[in-house]
């Protein structure tokens, strides 16, 4: 189970490294606090599991609160 917590404390350590991708989406493996940027969630997790084989991925959309809205509007 991923801890909500430890992805933002890694997000927040690597915002500022993420200026200039906002839009993109970007997968942290929060175990080693590596991440990875794609234009969608499937190219940042294939750019992740180049390094990390097997692992879990969170995703966010870079400068935006959430990554994906599921529901009626």
């Amino acid at each position: 189970m991923i801890n909500k917590d430890r992805v933002e404390e890694i997000y927040q350590k690597i915002k500022d490294k993420l200026k200039g991708f906002e839009g993109k989406i970007v997968a942290i493996d929060i175990d080693s606090g590596d991440y990875f940027i794609g234009n969608d969630a499937l190219e940042a997790y294939e750019n992740g599991i180049k390094k990390h084989p097997g692992k879990e991925f969170f995703f966010k959309r870079v400068g935006a609160k959430y990554t994906y809205v599921v529901g009626a509007f």
